[in-house]
């Protein structure tokens, strides 16, 4: 990364798969799978990392959210252990996510905006223009950059992750080297998330439940799904193509 390391937050982007798909065709759905990922990451918030300097600031941008960490962290075990939670929680409700872990530096930036608009602005961000509203983000940086680029480069539900953020990354922890690096969500064990589900209220999904939620996904909606998405996530979570029914 261009700054030093040392002195970045990490950084999680994570949005729901096929959100624009879903939108369009069943709006209900849509929201009920974004409410789900906004109510899990407000429990992590709320009853997980509540204080600093565990707390976490998370900002909605679209159908995803920026998860972005308090200091500094030489490891990504938390943002690694979050995402497991999290991916795996939804996943047990139908829901598939796609997730991003890097790092960088990240504030709010309301001071570099005119001063004769942000005056006419209420507590939400919202700015009256004649009978119309403009709203404002008020935070943004490398933080949120660089996870949103990461996630972009490769379809799929998968986990990618930025090893280039961190001073190490934790034993056990198994990387799938390429362009980009990817983490095996479904299968991975991760001593932190038993924790992080009990204590923020989520459902505690085994490797083998996991599995199995993926593989009833792919097999339910395959029809609204292309080859390459379908490809990404099998290969990137080391699971075998036969799992899944023909066409």
């Amino acid at each position: 990364m261009e700054q030093n390391r040392n002195q970045n937050r990490w950084s999680i982007w994570i949005d729901i798969e096929g959100f624009s798909n879903l939108y369009r065709s069943n709006e209900t759905r849509a929201f009920r799978a974004l409410g789900e990922l906004m109510r899990a990451l407000s429990n992590l918030g709320s009853k997980v990392f509540p204080k600093s300097p565990e707390r976490l600031f998370i900002h909605q941008f679209g159908d995803g959210f920026i998860i972005v960490s308090d200091f500094p962290e030489e490891s990504p075990t938390r943002p690694i252990a979050i995402c497991l939670a999290v991916m795996r929680h939804l996943l047990n409700m139908g829901i598939v996510t796609k997730a991003a872990i890097s790092g960088g530096r990240f504030s709010d930036v309301t001071g570099c905006y005119p001063e004769s608009v942000l005056a006419k602005s209420d507590d939400f961000g919202r700015i009256p223009i004649g009978a119309g509203i403009m709203t404002i983000t008020k935070v943004t940086g490398t933080a949120l950059i660089a996870a949103y680029k990461l996630a972009s480069l490769r379809k799929g539900a998968v986990l990618l992750i930025d090893p280039n953020a961190f001073e190490f990354v934790p034993d056990g922890v198994t990387l799938q080297v390429g362009s980009p690096t990817t983490l095996d969500w479904i299968h991975l064990n991760h001593v932190e998330v038993t924790e992080i589900c009990e204590r923020g209220g989520l459902h505690k999904v085994e490797a083998c439940e996991a599995e199995e939620g993926l593989r009833n996904y792919i097999n339910k909606h395959k029809t609204e799904l292309s080859e390459e998405w379908i490809a990404s996530t099998l290969e990137n979570n080391n699971m075998p193509r036969s799992l899944i029914t023909p066409h």
